[in-house]
């Protein structure tokens, strides 16, 4: 099991879904040989864009960036990407066809008795807690100007409320909601939302939601399995 474990991990480190054990480790900003060398392998590839802004770093980032490209094997990826923009020509492609009406249904469109049968259907499974939200917030907020993670954002709301507060004060209402049509005495009724962030956005994030007492939500796990993704836990 432990064997598997490592295994897994190694393969997250690579692919960045998790931090490599290494950098927990003070890293060391490395030799201009050994940037270098690295330059070329990555160029032989056609990836040496990555060095594109290394002048302007500074040396804690460039040991990190050096840390992560020394752990790509930039040959693999470029076989990897070859492979799957090949075109498939040794096999038939897939047969599709269009989702059949019956398996389709909007909110726009359908009557006042299908939505009420919805929303009902819904609150049972909320209140039966089996219910969760996964919110992919790996994503900083460069496009907008800001550094901060997207759900930290204040876009202008007259309220002033950020992404992250109004989904939280969505998922209260929820559990309110359920428990007061469908609940069962003395059963908490509870929506766990699971954000899923990234290197540069999970600590800003914890610290955000921390300094915001999580909106009302109680904390369930700072630290889902790393197995499973980087992020946390609220409930």
């Amino acid at each position: 099991m432990q064997s598997l474990k490592e295994a897994v991990t190694s393969t997250l480190e690579k692919l960045h879904i998790v931090e490599p054990s290494s950098m927990g480790s003070q890293l060391i900003e490395p030799t201009e040989e050994q940037v270098s060398s690295l330059k070329q392998k990555y160029a032989h590839e056609s990836q040496d864009h990555v060095f594109t802004f290394w002048d302007s770093l500074s040396p804690s980032q460039k040991a990190q960036l050096y840390a992560q490209l020394t752990s790509i094997d930039p040959s693999r990826v470029t076989a990897i990407s070859t492979e799957v923009l090949s075109p498939q020509t040794t096999s038939q492609p897939p047969s599709l066809s269009p989702v059949p009406d019956s398996r389709t249904a909007s909110t726009l469109e359908a009557p006042p008795s299908d939505l009420q049968k919805w929303r009902t259907a819904g609150l049972k499974e909320i209140a039966s807690n089996k219910v969760a939200v996964l919110l992919m917030a790996g994503g900083q907020g460069t496009r907008l100007g800001s550094s901060a993670p997207k759900g930290c954002y204040d876009i202008g709301l007259p309220s002033g409320k950020s992404l992250f507060q109004l989904q939280a004060e969505r998922l209260l209402r929820l559990q309110e909601l359920a428990k007061e049509e469908f609940g069962e005495r003395g059963v908490e009724v509870v929506i766990p939302w699971y954000i899923m962030t990234s290197g540069p956005t999970r600590r800003d994030t914890e610290e955000f939601l921390r300094s915001k007492n999580y909106f009302g939500l109680k904390v369930k796990s700072l630290s889902v399995p790393r197995v499973l993704m980087r992020g946390f836990a609220v409930t």
